[in-house]
C-alpha cells in the first residue's frame, strides 16, 4: 500500500486518539466510562470483530478457490509464524535490554515491554486500516498467540519480581491462571473463528452482519481508550528519562528494523510478512501497567513506557512501513 495512505489511517487514528483525550480532560470519559468502555472492547466488540476476520478471510480463500488463484495460508502455519513472531521478539528483547546496560532492578520490566506491544487496541485498528480483513485475520491469529505468551512467559517474567513469589519459577508457575488463559474471550472466539474458516462454516446473513457492525466499534472505542489513558499522563515528566527515551528509540525503529531483516528470510507472503513487520512496531502494552501493579514492579516506569512508545508510533509506524516495504 502507497505511503500516502498509510499516513492517511495513521492521521485518522491519530484524531480519533486525540478525541479521546479531550473527552477524557473535560471527563466525558472519566475513569468509570473507561472501565466499561475497555470491558466492552475486551467482552463484545473485539471477539466479534475477530470473528468477523475468519468470516471475510474465509470468503476470500473461497473466491480464490473458484479463480484457481494461490490458495491462502494454513491456519496451521499462521500459527507457527505466530510463536516464531514472538519467539523472535523476546531473543531481541534480550539483546536489546542486555545490550544497553539496564539495571537489574528494572530488566525483567523492560523485557516484558519489548515483548509484549500493543496488540489488540491498537494493532487491530492499525492493519485493519492499512492491510484490511486479510491483514486482521493473520493479527487475530498472532492475538491469540499474544495471550498464551503474556499469561505463561509474561507472568513468569513479571512474578519473579514479586516478594510474595519470592522469585521462585516454580511457584510462578504454579501461580499461572491456566482457566483465566484458556476461557479469555479472545482465545474463545478465535477457536470459534478457527473453526468457521477450517470447517466453511457459513454463518446466517443476519448472524454475520452483526458480528461485522460490532466488530466495526472496536477501532474507534480502542483508540478513544488509548487517547483517554494517555491524557492522565504527564508529558513533561516523561520525557526527562533519557534512559527510557533512548529505549523508545531502539524498541520503535532499531527493533522492527532488524525484526524485519531477519523475517523476510522466512516469511515472503505479501500481506503477512508486512502485517508482521507493523505489528512488531506496536508501542508497549496497556497490560504491562496492569502485570507491574500485579507483580510488584516498576508501575511509573511501565506508565511512561506505554505512554512514549504510544506517542511516538505515530511516527515510527508509516517510517518503518516506507523504509521496509
Amino acid at each position: 500500500m502507497h505511503i500516502n495512505v498509510i499516513v492517511q489511517q495513521m492521521a485518522k487514528l491519530f484524531l480519533i486518539l486525540c478525541l479521546g483525550a479531550v473527552l477524557a480532560k473535560i471527563e466525558l470519559l472519566d475513569v468509570h466510562t473507561k472501565q466499561k468502555l475497555t470491558k466492552l472492547l475486551l467482552y463484545v466488540t473485539t471477539p466479534m470483530m475477530m470473528i468477523d476476520a475468519f468470516c471475510e478471510r474465509m470468503k476470500t480463500v473461497e473466491l480464490q478457490e473458484q479463480a484457481d488463484t494461490a490458495p491462502g495460508i494454513p491456519v496451521g502455519t499462521l500459527f507457527l509464524y505466530s510463536f516464531l513472531f514472538y519467539i523472535l521478539l523476546i531473543v531481541l528483547a534480550v539483546l536489546l535490554v542486555y545490550g544497553t546496560g539496564t539495571g537489574k532492578k528494572d530488566r525483567r520490566l523492560y523485557l516484558f515491554m519489548t515483548v509484549f506491544g500493543n496488540v489488540g487496541f491498537m494493532g487491530f485498528p492499525v492493519v485493519e486500516a492499512v492491510y484490511g480483513s486479510e491483514g486482521l485475520f493473520y493479527a487475530a491469529i498472532l492475538n491469540s498467540v499474544f495471550n498464551i505468551f503474556v499469561y505463561t512467559f509474561g507472568v513468569v517474567l513479571m512474578g519473579g519480581t514479586s516478594s510474595k513469589e519470592g522469585g521462585s519459577i516454580s511457584e510462578t508457575l504454579r501461580g499461572i491462571p491456566w482457566k483465566k488463559l484458556l476461557l479469555t474471550p479472545a482465545v474463545l472466539c478465535t477457536a470459534v473463528g478457527v473453526v468457521i474458516f477450517v470447517f466453511r462454516i457459513h454463518l446466517p446473513a443476519i448472524l454475520s452482519d452483526t458480528c461485522s457492525t460490532l466488530g466495526s466499534l472496536t477501532s474507534p472505542l480502542a483508540m478513544l481508550v488509548v487517547g483517554a489513558n494517555l491524557s492522565g499522563m504527564k508529558a513533561g515528566e516523561m520525557l526527562t528519562n533519557m534512559r527510557m527515551n533512548i529505549y523508545v528509540l531502539l524498541r520503535q525503529i532499531a527493533l522492527p528494523l532488524i525484526f524485519w531483516l531477519i523475517i523476510r528470510q522466512i516469511v515472503t507472503h505479501e500481506v503477512l510478512a508486512p502485517t508482521l513487520l507493523l505489528l512488531s512496531c506496536m508501542p508497549v502494552a496497556n497490560t504491562t501497567a496492569l502485570f507491574a501493579t500485579e507483580y510488584g514492579g516498576n508501575e511509573k516506569l511501565a506508565s511512561q513506557g506505554i505512554f512514549l512508545t504510544t506517542l511516538f508510533s505515530l511516527v515510527s509506524f508509516p517510517l518503518i512501513i516506507w523504509i521496509c516495504t
